[in-house]
C-alpha cells in the first residue's frame, strides 16, 4: 500500500507537471524551463511531505477498493473503543453477529462490503452488510467525543450513527469542511493517503437516496501499527460487546416448547427460529440491565418441525434503558414551554397521566409501545387524550436523560416537533 501510494503521487506529479506546461502561454516559454525546475522541486517536497506523514508511528487502515486504494490514520488514543471496534471488524479478531442468521462470525466484516451513500462535497459512507445503511454488527458501541478531534478539515474518519451511543460498524469520510458535524459524531482517524480515490468515489453518479449507479466495493482492509505504542494498544482491553452464541438446551413440555440457556446480566440476547435451516427469524428478547434475570423460555409448538438458535451480545456494564416501563414513573419536562407530564405505568401495559402546565388535568393514555434499546428507549406512541406521541429517551444515567420526537394531534393541526429532559423512578 505505501508503495503504491508513492506511485500516485509520482503518477500525480508528471500530470500537474504536463498540465501546468500545456497552459503556459507563449510569452511564458521563455521561463518554462526555470518554472519546471521551481514546480519540481515542490512536488519534490509534497512527496516528502506525504511520506513522512505515512512514516509517522501510528496505526493505519490502508483500504483497497475497487476505485482504488487509501489510507487512514486511525485515533487510537484518543478514541480507543471505536478504533479498537473498526480493527476487530476489518481483521476479524473480535466477532460480530450476522443479522440475518443469529451467527457469531470472524470473518473480515468489511470485505466486499459497499460504499453504500455517496454525496458529492460532503461524505463516504459504508459499512452496512445489507448495503442500504440499516444494519451493522449486532451491536452498539458509546460516543467518544473529543474537542481536540473536529470536522474542520475534509477527510476526517468518523462513526455513522443513528443518534446518540449507537456506533457499530457504518463510517464515513467526510470530502470537505462539516464543522456543523461536531460533537455529533465519534471521529476515529483521518485520511493520510489516497486522496484522489475519496474525491473519486464522492463524485461517482447516484440515485436519488445517493446510492451509487455503479457500486464502489471494498475489497479488502489491512490494518498497519508502527512503533511501539501502536504495536501495544489491546483492542480487547477497550470494553466492548462481546458476541457468542450460546449452547441451548430444548424440550418438550406439553403443547409448548422450553428454551434454556445460560443467561446474564448485561447481556442482550436473541432468540433465532427456523423451520428449515436457511431461513431464520429473530425475536429480541431484551437486554438484561438488573435482576433477576431469565434463563427459560417457553415457546407454542406450531409446527412439526422447529429449530432454534440463541446469540448473545454481552455489554461491559448497564446500557441503562430499561426492558419494560412496568411499575415506573416518567416524567417528562418539555422545552418551549410545552409543560410536564408525568406518567405512571402500571404492570398490565396501562397507566394514567398527570399534565402540568397553565392547566392541570389527569387521565389514562390508551395505549403506548416501548421498545428498549442500549443506551436509549423508543416510546413509540404513546397515546394521550387528544394527542399521539413518537418519543426517543436518549439514557444519560440509568433514570435521566433527554429526549426527543414527535407530537400528532387529533386535529387537522399538524405534528410538531418535542424535545426535553426526562427523569424515570
Amino acid at each position: 500500500m505505501y508503495e503504491a501510494f508513492i506511485l500516485e503521487l509520482l503518477i500525480g506529479s508528471y500530470i500537474i507537471l504536463h498540465r501546468y506546461s500545456l497552459f503556459l502561454c507563449d510569452s511564458c516559454l521563455v521561463n518554462r524551463a526555470s518554472f519546471h525546475n521551481t514546480l519540481s522541486l515542490t512536488v519534490v517536497v509534497y512527496i516528502a511531505a506525504a511520506c513522512s506523514l505515512l512514516a509517522q508511528n501510528g496505526i493505519y487502515a490502508d483500504f483497497t477498493t475497487s476505485m482504488g486504494s487509501f489510507t487512514c490514520k486511525l485515533e487510537y488514543a484518543i478514541s480507543p473503543k471505536a478504533v479498537a471496534n473498526f480493527i476487530g471488524l476489518a481483521t476479524g479478531q473480535r466477532p460480530w453477529l450476522d443479522l440475518p442468521t443469529g451467527v457469531a462470525r470472524t470473518n473480515a466484516f468489511y470485505n466486499g462490503l459497499l460504499f453504500h451513500r455517496v454525496v458529492a462535497g460532503f461524505v463516504i459512507q459504508a459499512g452496512s452488510p445489507n448495503g442500504q445503511g440499516t444494519d451493522g454488527p449486532g451491536y452498539v458501541v458509546p460516543d467518544e467525543i473529543s474537542p481536540s478531534l473536529r470536522f474542520n478539515n475534509p477527510g476526517i474518519l468518523a462513526m455513522a450513527n443513528s443518534g446518540t451511543n449507537s456506533n457499530g460498524s457504518q463510517f464515513f469520510i467526510t470530502v470537505a469542511s462539516t464543522s456543523f458535524l461536531n460533537d455529533g459524531y465519534t471521529i476515529f482517524g483521518e485520511l493520510a493517503g489516497g486522496t484522489n480515490v475519496v474525491v473519486a468515489i464522492s463524485q461517482v453518479a447516484t440515485n436519488a437516496t445517493s446510492h451509487p449507479l455503479t457500486n464502489v466495493v471494498i475489497q479488502n482492509v489491512s490494518i498497519r501499527r508502527v512503533g511501539t505504542a501502536a504495536q501495544a494498544f489491546d483492542i480487547n482491553a477497550q470494553n466492548l460487546p462481546i458476541v457468542t452464541n450460546l449452547p441451548s438446551k430444548i424440550a418438550n413440555t406439553g403443547s409448548q416448547v422450553s428454551v434454556s440457556f445460560s443467561n446474564i446480566l448485561f447481556a442482550d440476547n436473541r432468540l433465532y427460529s427456523s423451520t428449515n435451516l436457511s431461513a431464520w427469524t429473530p425475536e429480541f428478547l431484551g437486554i438484561e440491565t438488573v435482576l433477576p434475570i431469565t434463563n427459560t423460555l417457553y415457546r407454542l409448538k406450531d409446527t412439526s418441525a422447529r429449530f432454534y438458535s440463541v446469540a448473545q451480545v454481552k455489554y461491559p456494564s448497564s446500557t441503562l434503558a430499561p426492558k419494560t416501563l412496568f411499575n415506573r414513573t416518567l416524567t417528562l419536562n418539555f422545552n418551549d414551554g410545552f409543560g410536564v407530564i408525568t406518567n405512571i405505568f402500571d404492570s398490565a401495559g396501562g397507566g394514567i397521566y398527570f399534565y402540568k402546565s397553565g392547566t392541570n388535568f389527569s387521565q389514562g393514555f390508551t395505549a403506548y409501545n416501548w421498545f428498549q434499546q442500549p443506551y436509549r428507549g423508543d416510546l413509540s406512541p404513546i397515546l394521550y387524550s387528544g394527542l399521539a406521541m413518537a418519543l426517543r429517551l436518549n439514557f444519560s444515567g440509568v433514570a435521566v436523560g433527554v429526549f426527543g420526537g414527535t407530537a400528532y394531534p387529533n386535529t387537522p393541526d399538524p405534528p410538531f416537533s418535542v424535545s426535553g429532559a426526562f427523569t424515570l423512578n
